[in-house]
């Protein structure tokens, strides 16, 4: 299943009057639906989606600097920054298809600043715990994660190249979420299925809300409920990205 912005490349052309970015149908994940809405002001504007990538990477960074403080309203604050470097993260795909900017070098660049961002944000996070509650085994506990989001990285490069990946999807996104639907209906009652509707929660779909998920801790006062779950989730993560580029 993709949560990807679907574009029309034939936009403009006679007899289509669809728009040049398509909305999404479904509501989640809330990130893609806010990069809906940035997409359509930031294609009007004389941006690369390689810099769009690296606006997204400065704001997500300096996010995670602010989560450094360990203190509420500067983990706000954070959560916000973060929220805005995940939507924009939709929108340099975008611009690059529009655009025709789709290259090796704006994939790889684009899985480098997922990989900064994630690692970041549990490394400054357990940091920032640490000095407001004075242990020292948070630091630990973000350290483990930022390590297992770092594995996750390294698998991807070596088992997928991500720019091949991506140009067979814009083939064949339309036909190929067809199928999906259709297989997602007709094999409801399956393990397989289940299976990969689970793995579709709790792997895709959570990390593409987890800026979200970020967020609603950072209001509660409670965002150290990350680190703990973060330590075990990000090896879980790596290992369900290793087992399914098995298949």
């Amino acid at each position: 299943m993709s949560v990807s912005i679907q574009v029309n490349l034939d936009a403009g052309k006679p007899g289509n009057s669809e728009p040049p970015v398509i909305k999404p149908d479904a509501l989640f994940p809330l990130s893609r639906q806010l990069g809906y809405f940035l997409s359509l002001v930031l294609i009007r504007l004389p941006i690369s989606a390689n810099q769009v990538t690296f606006i997204s990477m400065i704001i997500g960074l300096t996010g995670c600097a602010l989560f450094l403080k360990g203190e509420f309203i500067f983990n706000v604050y954070g959560s916000l920054l973060l929220v805005v470097s995940y939507a924009l993260d939709y929108c340099d795909g975008v611009i690059a298809r529009l655009k025709g900017q789709c290259s090796p070098f704006g994939a790889a660049f684009d899985d480098f600043v997922d990989w900064i961002i994630d690692t970041a944000i549990f490394a400054c996070l357990g940091y920032g715990v640490w000095i407001a509650d004075g242990e020292i085994w948070w630091l630990w506990l973000g350290l483990i994660a930022a390590a297992g989001s770092t594995v996750d990285y390294i698998v991807d490069l070596v088992r997928v190249n991500r720019f091949a990946q991506a140009r067979k999807a814009e083939r064949q996104e339309a036909s190929t979420e067809l199928e999906e639907e259709s297989e997602d209906t007709s094999e409801m009652g399956t393990d397989k299925t289940i299976g990969q509707k689970l793995f579709y929660i709790f792997h895709t779909l959570s990390r593409a809300e987890f800026c979200f998920i970020v967020l609603i801790l950072s209001a509660f006062d409670v965002v150290w409920v990350l680190l703990p779950f973060g330590a075990i989730g990000a090896q879980a993560f790596w290992l369900g990205d290793l087992f399914r580029k098995r298949d």
